[in-house]
């Protein structure tokens, strides 16, 4: 996944019974954004993996977790 990449975007919010996936339709990567990991007491460090900025195709431009985002065409 890299800038200019179109993706599918699909809203993942919840867990468990409570999980609610809504397909927003295609979008183009603006920017990709790596995070910092966090650590959780005995744990240890956590990745929750990189954020992309995403013009929609409504025109909305928003972030999500790069598990939200499908590759479609290469």
């Amino acid at each position: 996944m890299k800038v200019g990449d179109i993706v599918a975007v699909n809203e993942d919010r919840g867990c468990g019974e409570f999980r609610h996936i809504t397909a927003l339709g295609l979008g183009i990567i603006l920017d990709i954004e790596e995070t910092d990991d966090l650590t959780i007491g005995s744990v240890g460090p956590i990745n929750l993996g990189a954020n992309a900025t995403v013009l929609l195709n409504t025109g909305q431009t928003k972030v999500f977790n790069e598990r939200s985002l499908g590759v479609p065409y290469s």
